[in-house]
């Protein structure tokens, strides 16, 4: 198979999994940014300790391919910041927009469409003020265990001991999570 087909496949079930895992209602997305229904919070905190544990797994026995791109502080906080707003306003991120329009939302059609003008918007900007954002707080292309010059492992392994922990303490049900009335 080519790279194509087996990365449109794996979209398909990563787009499935979001859906299956309640990530595509945007009442859960909007819950989470306020801080009310931490359901999205903690699936893609299962997401990010799965995917740093099987990418220091993967380099360890020499199977990770990695492109590590320059950490320019600025450009990312602005993206950031403004992927937020469209986050909060609409209950979507591109991940279950798009997801959601395959489920038929149309609500999400719109949401999807907007990402693409602004998409369109970003290619036409980017060249004019890149230079100048890339410039503040450029740590070029550099990892933090590379930066401290620490391993690897005493990066993941606590992050991922503690980030199941507290998955654990936090699991919908648990007594550190029910809040009793006053």
């Amino acid at each position: 198979m080519s790279a194509t087909t087996i990365s449109f496949i794996i979209g398909i079930l990563f787009g499935a999994a979001l859906y299956l895992g309640g990530l595509a209602n945007p009442d859960k997305i909007v819950g989470t940014l306020r801080l009310k229904d931490f359901h999205a919070m903690r699936t893609i905190a299962v997401f990010v300790l799965v995917g740093m544990l099987g990418t220091w797994i993967l380099q360890l026995i020499g199977h990770a391919n990695m492109d590590v791109k320059p950490a320019e502080v600025l450009p990312v906080l602005i993206g950031g910041a403004l992927l937020g707003i469209g986050f909060g306003l609409t209950g979507y991120c591109p991940g279950t927009g798009l997801a959601c329009v395959a489920a038929g939302r149309f609500d999400a059609l719109i949401t999807v469409i907007g990402m693409f003008f602004g998409a369109l918007a970003y290619i036409y900007i980017i060249p004019t003020i890149s230079k100048p954002l890339a410039s503040v707080m450029n740590y070029d292309k550099t990892t933090l265990p590379e930066k401290t010059g620490i391993n690897a492992a005493v990066f993941v392994i606590p992050l991922v001991v503690i980030g199941v922990l507290l998955l654990w303490l936090t699991r919908p049900g648990s007594k550190s999570t029910t809040v009793k009335p006053i």
